[in-house]
């Protein structure tokens, strides 16, 4: 496992996750500032923090200090064109990181409609999921897309609790400023 120590040089290591995952705080931000950081952000643009909070589940496991052997920075696992277009200037910056992919969930949200194709598209990019037209055909991509429906508390886990159908809800709709996919009586 790769990650960046204070001066920003590399460090491979190979200690166990949980020594791993505590050495990351490090940086002085705990699991629960960064949930915080999360939350605060998705409610200043407008995105589900459960759906964000999902994503930085599965990308990093809110450890700011990750870096992925494609390069994905941070908690949001940002790639470098990704972090430069939302105006990341320093990747592993925890509230900069979870500022870039909130809005680029945002965009996602907004072209997608569909938490399916959002997580697709975070994981396999906007091209792949346009080229072919839904979840592309890359077990890695359609695994992370299962799994992201598994952790995302307001997917899979909440069509079954309230027992509508696991289509209802999936479609994202913006209401009252917030882009939700559960219908007006439950939120």
């Amino acid at each position: 496992m790769a990650l960046k120590d204070k001066s920003g040089k590399v460090v491979y290591t190979n200690i166990t996750r949980g020594v791993f995952f505590r050495a990351a705080f490090k940086s002085g931000y705990s699991k629960s500032k960064v949930l915080q950081l999360i939350e605060d952000a998705a409610k200043r643009y407008g995105v589900d923090s459960a759906l964000v909070k999902a994503i930085a589940k599965i990308e990093s496991d809110y450890n700011p200090m990750a870096t992925s052997s494609k390069s994905a920075k941070g908690v949001m696992q940002l790639m470098d064109k990704t972090a430069k277009f939302y105006g990341v200037e320093d990747p592993y910056d925890v509230e900069q990181n979870i500022k870039g992919g909130v809005l680029f969930l945002k965009h996602l949200i907004e072209k997608y409609h569909d938490v399916r194709l959002v997580a697709a598209a975070y994981n396999a990019g906007e091209t792949a999921v346009d080229r072919y037209k839904g979840i592309p055909p890359y077990a890695e991509t359609r695994r992370y897309v299962e799994k992201f429906l598994r952790v995302y508390k307001g997917g899979y886990r909440l069509a079954v609790k309230h027992r509508y159908t696991h289509r209802s809800f999936r479609r994202i709709v913006y209401k009252n400023g917030v882009f939700t996919n559960l219908k007006a009586g439950l939120w």
